[in-house]
């Protein structure tokens, strides 16, 4: 049995095109890391070529794609259907799915066809969030229950989960397939809107450098379950604005070993 995936998140760097994602998690030291899959700006046929190619050349696993967005009908979408297929063909062992549904029976339905379309080969997973329509474990819990499909999975964010004012579960549980992994700073655990969004996807940081639980990051890095590294930092970007220098240095600094 394979170690479990230190992945570089596709989140941290998002200036990089996705098939340039791969080579710069292998340049940096990572043996995996997650991919944008957005059919409306980079992604079509020939991305996925490019994408597959890369992952080939350098033998990076991929531990997600990301993200599909729950709204509309009852049905799965083109951009849907288009993800999970390049996560299949991509050999994604998972699909990053997040829920700003008006509808609540339509989301699930939507999701129930999500987890059909994966069949028994790829995880279809729900990350809650401040930011979404389902914004706690226990709401995460309860929806996933209504979906009541094998392929279903919870993805836990620390960050989501603190503002959540949730306890970390038990992640022996099955429903946790992975980890989304990051410090962050407790002045966003009162945000909301906007303020919030910027806090997720600019002022998080490096493991053991901000004001999160070192339990939980201790907790998250001894389990077997796979981790994403979701260190998405303005500040590293201006510190770094070459991706692979910035992968470099969140490799560096957060390694799993060190909270063992």
């Amino acid at each position: 049995m394979s170690d479990p995936y230190w992945a570089l998140a596709a989140g941290c760097v998002p200036d990089a095109l996705p098939w340039d994602i791969p080579r710069i998690a292998n340049a940096a030291g990572f043996s995996s890391c997650g991919m944008w899959i957005d059919p409306n700006t980079t992604w079509d046929n020939k991305a996925l070529a490019k994408t597959k190619s890369a992952l080939q050349e350098t033998e990076i696993r991929l531990i997600d794609v990301e993200a599909l967005w729950l709204a509309g009908g009852h049905k799965a979408t083109d951009s849907h259907k288009m993800a999970i297929e390049a996560g299949l063909e991509l050999g994604a062992k998972n699909v990053l799915v997040v829920s700003v549904h008006d509808d609540y029976e339509a989301s699930v339905e939507q999701f129930h066809e999500l987890c059909e379309l994966g069949g028994e080969d790829i995880r279809i997973n729900l990350e809650f969030g401040e930011f979404t329509h389902i914004r706690s474990l226990a709401a995460a819990s309860k929806f996933i229950n209504a979906v009541d499909h094998k392929a279903t999975g919870i993805l836990v964010d620390l960050m989501h989960l603190n503002r959540a004012g949730e306890a970390l579960p038990e992640l022996e549980d099955q429903v946790f397939s992975y980890v989304q992994a990051c410090d962050y700073w407790q002045s966003s655990k009162t945000m909301t809107g906007d303020a919030y969004i910027e806090a997720a996807v600019d002022s998080r940081c490096n493991l053991g450098e901000g004001e999160a639980s070192l339990i939980d990051i201790q907790t998250v890095c001894r389990s077997k379950l796979d981790v994403s590294l979701e260190i998405r930092s303005r500040a590293l970007r201006e510190k770094f604005p070459d991706p692979v220098a910035r992968a470099k240095q969140i490799h560096s600094v957060c390694l799993r070993s060190a909270f063992l």
